[in-house]
């Protein structure tokens, strides 16, 4: 095979960045009988040398006579518990690399021409669905690629292109372009060999058919086909960018992989032609069938939020749900009231055919697989002994080659939960990873369940409901009989974040959700007791470890890391606890490629990570109190570095300032054992915090925190301003009359269909004279003609709009939105106020019995803007109206428009059966005018209609802010709802803020803007 000169990477690397260049084999190197017995003795050791603890502190602890206090007591068994939480989790690793080892040695790897001939018989269908979220364009195309040379037969790829589909912004418009444009892209790149390589399998075929013997001719040309492949992927790879060491991965290891395989039969098959050798005709068109799969790919995209007929809950598990939701049918795209739908049709009249395969392949946008996964996977699938096996996947690896020391260390946790992964199928204790795995159609067929978005049905396999929606999937598919397997091979490799702030939010994320799923633990194991099947302790252990390690082990740590406990509770015994545990990391590491001492800038990073995991374990536990859905954090993935969140930036130094704390105190009483376990998470902490966030990002990070503080406007969502110039609603000072001057007197009417006026009087007073039909603006009317269509005679006299034939006298009023941080008022709401008392709502329900609600509707609205346009430039301005309204009032979003200042629509909170209109209407909006939600309550469903319509603000009910100063149950959901809200940047508005204790706790939940008389009164206009 020719060599190529690729060209050196473009990425920046650190001192102490991985030195790798290539990727381990993916064959695990031979398991020695000695590593099996040492991995054997490092359980036994940790088991006795916690039994001989136990024993020491039963007899020498508890039951000595000098701890005779309740407080003693209590400490001796709390710091039992905080070392033995731990220890489990030290047995479940041990437990697990052993299992690996037994996996490993056992493994036996088809050979190449057992699954040629295997799909010489059979050739499942498989669909590979790879979901985004704006990622960057290089990165999805790096998964695409190698999903298209995978050598598997028809393969179809659909990028589920997860961006909004009308982004406002330039960069996302961008990012959304450049994935819309990579199917047809890796359509382009494939298609000369792919018709090539199809042409020579079909000829060949053909002379098959003609029964033309094989001879030494046909070997020359089966050799040139590979030759002219090599040289295909060998231009290929010369030619493609390389930024960075992920690029060069699928260079190196997908690419001129593959190039070097074809390289190796290319010479194969001419030497046996050499030899005079023919190979039989089954055996030369498996080899023609090769070439032509492996360049032979289907690739399109989906846009689920263009459809009102799809979910459009932010999170992954929602994409992936629409898309799979879809196989097997045919649709043709509807344009409904409430926007384009999907409606199934007949194939003929179809604009959209969703095959139905026997496996789905889900791979995330920054994965890559090796050329053999699909292959290798599906063929393991297909045996007999497998046939009860729903997912089967290879925990992913970290790319080797990583530029920065934080990545470099990541990716030694993530290789060392390979091996973890590999060792818990051992124990039948298998957990879906999701970045990558090949699923039985089947198996998610039977636990779907329904549900509907409105009137549309739409079908759920994996379960949103926690963050970690692949872990409480594969609790699902366990109830339901199906098994999980990790194939003992690396075959898949995903990006691990380069740097502190994306680390921070994906670890969060793995932290949050476990707790949530354990209940679920236990219906399984009752449901496979029930049919018959063995649950074997081992797989509970390991399964309840996985899923609330993170938990124990964090507070365990945490409190062994800040509390003095008593010098007698300190034994040497728990040294030999914990040395195997750490003594077999260290090997692992080395036997992943990394050094041993490694082990300790692990442990470094564990402890500066502790208050990230102990952020999701909260997170976890409110999700549970409250009922409320944690919002799905993406994990960033982009070239520069990621901000820390705050909390995260100061949080490591203060635990070693807490580590030092304890030391002092050790210190004080002469405590050496506590003293010397102090230090030694004082050392590490501060070299994780130098080598892995840098101090001097750590205080860039910190400006950036300290001046938004400072610095940062009081802002409206999607580029609205705050009034520039406004003052506080607090100043005495104040004049709102004055603020609120609309000058001189004016008056329009309009007219409807049937004659009967809504006439405006100078000042902003209304008076609405009869109402039948639709209304429409009739400009100027003089003060003689208003007199004679409000007076005696008038045209009033001919409907009744209530018990009398009194005019119906309204006025608007504003009240003020007022940051809370600061006081200042940021904009307005229009409100309507009646003279005869009467509230809105009632008056809207009596326009309803006698059927000209719109009418009515439409007289507010347009009096609330007339009186907006003249109020000071600058601020927001937020006007009333219903779904009905927007969708048949054309001038209403015209008049909204012509303001030229930025206004919200407010919305009750839509029903299911509103929410696609809501959707419609959202997105016709004009650019000055955003959504806003009114009456939202802290409940799921309330969460859910704001994650679908994504409104610049939501307003939360009255009775959800009053009294919250002593609801803690309330503050959490509150939290919860500014999750979601921080997932797509809207923000909420606490409405009813009446009492100081109640404003001081919206402050203190980070709520940045409310209403309420105790920030300021709704005030009518005044004549000029």
């Amino acid at each position: 095979m020719r060599s190529r000169m690729l060209g050196p990477l473009t990425q920046r690397r650190q001192w102490g960045a991985d030195r790798r260049s290539t990727a381990r084999s993916a064959l695990h190197p031979p398991i020695s009988d000695r590593r099996v017995a040492l991995g054997r003795l490092a359980i036994v050791l940790t088991l006795c040398a916690w039994s001989a603890y136990f024993g020491t502190w039963l007899f020498t602890d508890l039951l000595n006579a000098h701890h005779s206090t309740a407080v003693d007591r209590a400490e001796s068994i709390a710091y039992l518990l905080v070392v033995t939480l731990p220890t489990a989790s030290a047995l479940a690793y041990l437990l697990a690399r052993l299992g690996f080892f037994y996996r490993a040695r056992s493994h036996h790897r088809a050979t190449r021409p057992e699954l040629d001939e295997h799909y010489d018989t059979t050739t499942p269908t498989l669909t590979v669905i790879v979901p985004s979220y704006q990622e960057e364009t290089r990165v999805i195309r790096s998964t695409l690629l190698s999903a298209a040379l995978q050598e598997y037969p028809d393969k179809r790829i659909v990028l589920l292109i997860d961006d909004p589909p009308a982004p406002k912004w330039l960069r996302p418009r961008e990012l959304l372009d450049g994935a819309r444009a990579l199917p047809q892209e890796i359509e382009r790149i494939v298609a000369a060999p792919a018709t090539r390589f199809t042409r020579a399998l079909e000829d060949f075929e053909a002379a098959i058919r003609l029964d033309k013997g094989l001879d030494r001719t046909t070997m020359d040309h089966l050799a040139a086909s590979y030759q002219a492949a090599v040289e295909w992927l060998e231009d290929f790879a010369s030619s493609y960018e390389r930024v960075d060491h992920t690029d060069a991965f699928l260079v190196n290891e997908v690419v001129l992989r593959l190039a070097r395989e074809f390289s190796d039969v290319s010479d194969a098959v001419r030497e046996a032609a050499r030899q005079e050798v023919v190979l039989p005709a089954a055996r030369a068109r498996q080899l023609y069938r090769r070439l032509a799969w492996t360049f032979r790919v289907d690739v399109s995209s989906f846009e689920r939020k263009r459809f009102v007929s799809l979910s459009s809950e932010p999170n992954q598990a929602s994409n992936l749900n629409s898309y799979i939701g879809l196989m097997g049918a045919t649709f043709r795209e509807v344009q409904t009231p409430s926007g384009l739908a999907l409606a199934p049709c007949s194939p003929n009249d179809a604009d959209l055919e969703v095959p139905d395969p026997e496996y789905v392949l889900t791979l995330d946008a920054d994965s890559i697989l090796l050329p053999e996964y699909c292959l290798r996977l599906v063929h393991q699938l297909e045996r007999t002994e497998h046939r009860d096996v729903a997912i089967a996947q290879t925990p992913y690896s970290a790319f080797p080659g990583a530029a920065t020391r934080l990545e470099r260390i990541a990716g030694a946790t993530t290789d060392l939960q390979h091996l973890v992964h590999q060792g818990l199928t051992y124990y039948d204790a298998t957990f879906w990873v999701g970045a990558n795995a090949v699923i039985r159609k089947a198996a998610l067929d039977q636990i779907a369940v329904k549900a509907y978005i409105g009137d549309w049905e739409i079908r759920q396999y994996i379960r949103d409901r926690t963050v970690i929606e692949d872990t409480e999937s594969t609790i699902d598919l366990g109830a339901s009989g199906w098994r999980l397997f990790n194939y003992p091979e690396r075959l898949s490799y995903s990006a691990t974040p380069p740097d502190f702030g994306s680390l921070c939010i994906q670890r969060r994320r793995w932290a949050n959700g476990g707790l949530l799923i354990l209940p679920k633990l236990r219906q399984q194991s009752r449901a496979r007791r029930a049919a018959g099947a063995r649950v074997r302790f081992s797989e509970q252990f390991l399964r309840w470890n996985y899923m609330a390690s993170i938990c124990w082990s964090t507070v365990s740590l945490l409190v062994l890391l800040v509390f003095p406990f008593a010098a007698t509770l300190i034994n040497p015994l728990l040294g030999l606890v914990a040395l195997p545990y750490f003594a077999a990391m260290a090997s692992d590491l080395r036997y992943c490629g990394y050094k041993r001492l490694d082990v300790a800038r692990v442990y470094g990073l564990n402890l500066i990570l502790l208050p990230v995991n102990l952020a999701g374990t909260i997170a976890s536990l409110t999700q549970g109190i409250t009922a409320s859905k944690s919002a799905f954090a993406r994990t960033p993935k982009v070239r520069d570095r990621t901000v820390t969140p705050a909390p995260f930036v100061v949080a490591p130094y203060l635990l070693v300032g807490l580590a030092g704390y304890t030391f002092w105190v050790a210190y004080q009483h002469d405590l050496k054992e506590n003293m010397a376990y102090a230090t030694l998470n004082i050392a590490l902490a501060l070299y994780a915090i130098v080598a892995f966030i840098g101090v001097r990002y750590s205080a860039l990070d910190s400006w950036v925190h300290f001046k938004s503080l400072l610095y940062r406007r009081e802002r409206t969502p999607r580029g609205h301003r705050a009034a520039e110039g406004a003052r506080s609603a607090a100043d005495p000072a104040l004049d709102w009359q004055a603020v609120l001057q609309v000058g001189p007197a004016y008056s329009h009417r309009w007219v409807n269909a049937s004659g009967v006026a809504i006439v405006g009087q100078g000042g902003g007073r209304w008076q609405l004279t009869g109402a039948h039909g639709v209304v429409r603006d009739d400009g100027p009317l003089s003060p003689d003609d208003a007199d004679a269509v409000t007076g005696n005679g008038g045209v009033a006299a001919s409907v009744r709009l209530a018990e009398d034939q009194a005019p119906i006298t309204f006025h608007t009023v504003f009240q003020p939105f007022v940051a809370l941080s600061s006081g200042e008022v940021v904009g307005f709401e229009a409100l309507t106020r009646f003279d005869d008392g009467a509230s809105p709502d009632e008056w809207l329900a009596r326009a309803s019995r006698i059927g000209v609600r719109p009418d009515l509707e439409g007289a507010l609205a347009r009096a609330a803007i007339e009186a907006a346009g003249r109020l000071p430039r600058g601020g927001l301005v937020a006007v009333k109206a219903s779904l009905v309204l927007l969708s048949e009032d054309e001038k209403l979003l015209e008049r909204l428009r012509a303001l030229g200042r930025p206004v919200t629509i407010e919305l009750s909170l839509p029903s299911a059966a509103e929410t696609p209109r809501a959707l419609q209407v959202a997105s016709a909006l004009p650019a000055n005018v955003a959504l806003a939600l009114d009456h939202v309550g802290l409940d799921q469903w309330s969460l859910s209609v704001v994650s679908s319509l994504q409104p610049a603000l939501v307003k939360l009910r009255r009775d959800a802010v009053t009294g919250i100063a002593a609801d803690r149950a309330r503050q959490a959901k509150v939290e919860a709802v500014m999750a979601v809200l921080d997932d797509f940047g809207g923000e909420l508005v606490a409405v009813g803020i009446e009492t100081s204790e109640d404003l001081a706790m919206m402050r203190r939940l980070g709520v940045r803007f409310g209403q309420g008389f105790l920030l300021g009164r709704p005030q009518e206009f005044v004549d000029a």
